[in-house]
């Protein structure tokens, strides 16, 4: 098995719009191959307008105080996440590949924080990301996997991976879960 070092994300928003809804949690899991992940980064993000719908924040049971009091502008989250991807994957690193569970999504949000930040997104990230649900699928289709869906629930049910209801639908939660499932799956299929 390769030992390329990748970084699962996953994001909490205030909508399904990147252009018009903010971006209110943002994790990332160092994963490699076959190895324990390992957390790197997990906060809030605090946008100077943030917009949000209600049936977002029903489901990702997020805490708008929460947000405007432990937050960070989109300036201090870029630092922060770039000073735990030198942590986690050194100063002198390349581009590095995100793997996410339905990526264009958490990718057209972490591109606004970027964008929000005045920071290029190709600085840190590939443009391209490997997507779990697009795998998910296709082992799916393969008759690999039973499901008629392919979530994230799907994928952490075919991989045995248990996530408690409190973790689920946080960034954290889901991302660790993503990159445990990930470990399983390169086994078992």
């Amino acid at each position: 098995m390769r030992k390329q070092k990748f970084l699962v994300v996953d994001t909490e928003t205030g909508g399904l719009s990147c252009d018009e809804h903010s971006l209110l949690s943002f994790a990332g899991i160092a994963w490699t191959p076959g190895e324990e992940p390992t957390p790197a980064f997990d906060i809030y993000v605090k946008e100077d307008d943030i917009n949000t719908i209600p049936k977002a924040l029903e489901i990702n049971k997020i805490d708008l105080n929460e947000v405007n009091t432990k937050g960070f502008s989109p300036s201090e989250a870029v630092k922060t996440i770039r000073k735990s991807l030198d942590i986690h994957f050194g100063e002198n690193r390349k581009r590095i590949q995100l793997i996410a569970h339905n990526a264009p999504f958490d990718l057209g949000f972490i591109k606004r924080l970027y964008r929000l930040a005045g920071e290029n997104f190709n600085d840190d990230f590939r443009d391209r990301a490997l997507d779990t649900c697009s795998v998910l699928q296709f082992l799916m289709l393969a008759g690999k996997i039973d499901g008629y869906r392919a979530s994230a629930d799907t994928l952490f049910k075919a991989a045995g991976v248990e996530i408690e209801d409190k973790d689920r639908h946080t960034a954290f939660g889901d991302a660790y879960a993503t990159a445990k499932s990930l470990n399983v799956i390169l086994v078992k299929y």
